[in-house]
C-alpha cells in the first residue's frame, strides 16, 4: 500500500462547534486519535507495520466524519484526511455532506478535486491539459499519448522528498521496458529555477514539463504528490498511483 507516513494535526474548530456538542466531541476524539497515531508513527516501524497504523487511522477517523452527519465536525475531519482517502472512501465521506454548504465550510477544492478524480478514474478516457517546457513553450498532453503502448504521467515537485526518493525505480522501469513505456514528468514547482536544479540533480532523462496554472493537477483531482497515472495508447487510464511492480509486471 502506498501511503504518505504522516498524519496532520488539525486546527481544533472547537469555538465554532461550542453550539453542536456532539460536533465538539467528536473532534477532540478526533484530536486524540491523531495524536495517539503521530505518536505511533515516530517510532522506527517496518513499511508494514505503519501502512497497518495508517490504514486503521482512516477507518477510525472516516468512522468519526460519519458519525453525525452534517455537523461541523463532519467537514473539519474531511478536510484533514481526505488526501488519505481511496475513492470508495471519498464516496462515502462526502455523502453524508450538505453539498450547498461545501463552499461555507472550505471544502469547495476538495469538491472539485473528487469530480475531476471521479472523471479520470480507470476505464474512462484521458483528460488533455496544457503544460510548459523550460522554455514557455506549450505542450498539450495529447501530443505525448499513443507514442508507445504506455504513458505513464508523473506528478512530482522538487521540494517533495517521496517524488525524489521515486525517481529510481522510475529509471529502472524506463531502463528495462523503455520500448513500451515512455514517462513525462510533470512538475507543480513554483519555482523554475528549483524545478530545473532538481532535474539536473536526479539525472532524469525523459520529458519534463512544469504545470505552470495546476491545469493538469485540476483535471485529474490531484492534490497530494507524488501522484501518477497510467494511460495506454489509446488514451484510456489505466490506473493511478500504480505501484511500480505493477507497471513492470503490466508491461512484461
Amino acid at each position: 500500500m502506498k501511503r504518505i507516513y504522516y498524519i496532520l494535526s488539525i486546527a481544533m474548530l472547537l469555538a465554532a462547534c461550542q453550539k453542536e456538542p456532539k460536533s465538539s466531541q467528536l473532534l477532540e476524539e478526533y484530536q486524540a486519535l491523531n495524536d495517539r497515531v503521530a505518536e505511533q508513527l515516530s517510532q522506527d516501524l517496518q513499511p508494514e507495520a505503519a501502512d497497518s497504523i495508517i490504514s486503521a487511522f482512516i477507518d477510525e477517523a472516516l468512522a468519526l466524519q460519519q458519525a453525525e452527519p452534517g455537523s461541523e465536525a463532519a467537514y473539519v475531519i474531511l478536510a484533514d484526511i481526505y488526501y488519505m482517502l481511496d475513492m470508495p472512501q471519498k464516496i462515502q465521506a462526502f455523502s453524508v455532506l450538505d453539498v450547498d454548504s461545501i463552499e461555507a465550510h472550505g471544502l469547495e477544492r476538495h469538491l472539485r478535486a473528487f469530480q475531476a478524480e471521479q472523471a479520470t478514474m480507470p476505464g474512462e478516457p484521458y483528460t488533455d491539459f496544457t503544460v510548459y517546457t523550460k522554455d514557455g513553450e506549450q505542450v498539450a498532453l495529447s501530443s505525448l499519448v499513443g507514442q508507445k503502448d504506455y504513458l505513464l504521467v508523473d506528478f512530482w515537485a522538487s521540494w517533495c522528498g517521496p517524488c525524489r526518493r521515486s525517481m529510481p525505480a522510475l529509471k529502472a522501469l524506463l531502463a528495462e521496458y523503455g520500448n513500451k513505456l515512455a514517462i513525462v514528468g510533470i512538475s507543480v514547482d513554483n519555482d523554475p529555477e528549483a524545478w530545473q536544479k532538481a532535474v539536473s540533480e536526479l539525472e532524469l532523462t525523459w520529458t519534463q514539463l512544469r504545470d505552470t496554472n495546476d491545469e493538469g493537477s485540476n483535471a485529474y483531482g490531484i492534490m497530494a504528490i507524488p501522484h501518477t497515472v497510467l494511460i495506454s495508447r489509446d488514451g484510456t487510464i489505466l490506473a493511478h498511483n500504480p505501484e511500480h511492480e505493477q507497471i513492470a509486471e503490466l508491461l512484461k
